[in-house]
């Protein structure tokens, strides 16, 4: 049998063998993570994978925050793939964040990696691309400071002719013009042709994920008719040229659940009397609204309505990405009209965001 070891890089010998699994695969700056969520695999004394976790981010939901590990980079030597240790080392960090009490994981990467591992898509991209100069034929050519106005980012390796604007101001559509402006003016400064503002906003590195009623804004209004194209699309990388998506994953769905309805309690209002027996390859639980509260237990009975769904369906119905009636339909569920309306009202479509770096980078 051979001699299997997970060191993290609280040691100087795990900070040595995560750099020789690094000098065979990539680098990457390894002080991203607390020490404690920096593992490496050793196989017979050879490090063969690396993990980095953040484990301290946050997503946005109704009534609060809830805690989600982030995995940022992960990684097998080159000479050692295939043998199986790339889903080792992700086993034992699902295991250690379960531990922590931590139900909930997300990460960035390519399709179709993850979603061999139980993850799926949450998120929607949105885009308005625009010109300068459709910009000042349409509102004419005022230089509002677009520093009030606008963020710019800017790094090598954006398109060479793109002004990217990923947050403005814009809750009014007196706010939107000035925006727009403000957005032409950086063009011109910066010798840009086109524009991609991202809107409504994806999180920057290590924020949350914030909830947006709708995709449409004053800003995506005033856009379009100005003449800017709009596009919003769910984050997919099956169906388009997009191959990166942001994943999530439930670990521990009752877990997960727990802490969820924590936040809807603190909500006014509550859906009204209904009961359900939701059952996960994460585990299940039985969720009951009482009309005053939400309950979850453990509880079985014949006669309570009981679904079958992928923790990662469950995922995509939680944050929002799709509605309960999509899930149904998917996976040929029919549900009680109680316990639709119940999740319907606890669940209902949202939106967030993502960036979509096909649009943006080189």
């Amino acid at each position: 049998m051979p001699s299997i070891e997970i060191l993290t890089a609280e040691t100087e010998e795990g900070r040595q063998a995560i750099a020789e699994v690094m000098a065979h695969s990539y680098r990457t700056d390894l002080d991203t993570v607390h020490p404690e969520w920096a593992l490496v695999r050793r196989v017979n004394g050879v490090p063969v994978a690396f993990i980095l976790i953040d484990p301290d981010r946050s997503m946005q939901f109704p009534g609060g925050g809830l805690s989600y590990g982030f995995i940022s980079n992960v990684a097998t030597r080159k000479d050692r793939r295939w043998e199986g240790h790339f889903r080792a080392i992700m086993d034992a960090a699902f295991d250690r964040l379960k531990a922590a009490n931590i139900p909930l994981v997300l990460t960035h990467g390519r399709f179709p990696l993850y979603r061999r591992f139980g993850f799926d898509v949450f998120t929607h991209n949105s885009g308005i691309f625009i010109t300068p100069g459709i910009i000042e034929h349409r509102l004419g050519q005022s230089s509002p400071v677009a520093g009030d106005w606008i963020t710019v980012l800017e790094n090598h390796s954006i398109l060479d002719d793109l002004l990217l604007v990923t947050r403005a101001r814009a809750d009014t559509h007196a706010e939107a013009r000035n925006s727009l402006l403000a957005a032409a003016e950086a063009a011109r400064q910066r010798r840009k042709t086109r524009i991609l503002i991202e809107h409504p906003a994806a999180p920057s590195y290590g924020s949350t994920y914030p909830i947006y009623a709708s995709a449409e804004t004053p800003l995506t209004q005033l856009a379009r008719a100005c003449g800017a194209r709009v596009i919003v699309q769910g984050a997919n990388p099956e169906e388009g040229s997009v191959p990166d998506a942001d994943w999530i994953k439930i670990l521990d769905a009752p877990g997960f659940f727990r802490t969820l309805i924590k936040n809807y309690q603190r909500l006014a209002a509550l859906p009204d009397p209904a009961i359900i027996r939701i059952e996960t390859d994460a585990g299940s639980f039985l969720l009951e609204s009482t009309g005053r509260e939400l309950v979850l237990s453990d509880m079985y009975r014949e006669d309570h309505p009981a679904v079958r769904w992928p923790s990662s369906a469950l995922a995509q119905l939680v944050t929002g990405y799709k509605s309960i009636e999509i899930i149904c339909a998917t996976f040929n569920t029919e549900l009680p009209p109680q316990a639709a309306r119940m999740l319907d009202q606890l669940f209902p479509p949202r939106w967030r965001f993502s960036r979509n770096e096909s649009w943006t980078y080189k």
